[in-house]
């Protein structure tokens, strides 16, 4: 009789977890597409905003953090800007460029038109498919290339860019100790590394103006 009372408090004890994860099987759809749909609200002071709206004003917020720390950046050493003239398309090489979403994002938010290219063949394409030439290359150093990882992708980018003769600034985004390799990077006609987004902007605010600050 105990071992029948026992089973029977087991059975009981996972009635619920079963409840839940039927019910939970059930209404997956449903929240799938809620999640989609960003259908979700966050209350900040007095004001309720959808989960995309909260997001597409903190990423406003910090887009205008990010240039106005690159403005006095640059305000402080006028002379690495060559001229006054709005930074208005950069060609992104990455082969996972979900990895850069968010930069890619403040970078648009503030005017920038940003193209995203995921091998070096691609980004070649892109920059000779272009009736206007871009004011800036951004590439990651290692990624994978006709099947097989390249270390030095972004070293052979701008190798190949050079070649073209095509004088664009070029930056490598990527690790602290691929960003590291600078001397490598500015032997082969590279223009700057970084892992940080704040001194990425700082770089490419040495091309140019946004265009939103410049309007």
């Amino acid at each position: 009789m105990k071992d029948f009372t026992d089973l029977v408090r087991a059975l009981t004890g996972l009635t619920w977890p079963v409840i839940f994860g039927l019910i939970a099987w059930r209404l997956f759809p449903t929240l799938k597409d809620i999640i989609r749909s960003r259908g979700f609200t966050v209350k900040v002071g007095q004001t309720e905003l959808t989960v995309q709206e909260m997001s597409e004003q903190v990423l406003r917020t910090t887009a205008e953090i990010q240039s106005s720390l690159a403005n006095v950046s640059a305000e402080r050493a006028p002379e690495v800007t060559p001229e006054t003239r709005a930074l208005r398309a950069i060609l992104w090489v990455d082969d996972h460029p979900e990895n850069n979403t968010y930069e890619a994002e403040q970078l648009r938010t503030l005017g920038v038109t940003v193209k995203i290219a995921k091998s070096t063949a691609e980004g070649k394409r892109a920059i000779n498919a272009t009736s206007e030439p871009f004011d800036a290359v951004i590439s990651d150093m290692g990624r994978s290339e006709n099947g097989s990882n390249n270390a030095n992708a972004g070293l052979d980018l701008i190798r190949e860019i050079r070649d073209q003769g095509y004088d664009v600034p070029i930056f490598i985004y990527a690790s602290t100790r691929q960003a590291g390799r600078i001397s490598e990077i500015t032997a082969v006609g590279g223009n700057g590394a970084t892992n940080s987004v704040s001194q990425l902007f700082k770089l490419l605010r040495g091309v140019g103006e946004f265009p939103r600050d410049a309007d």
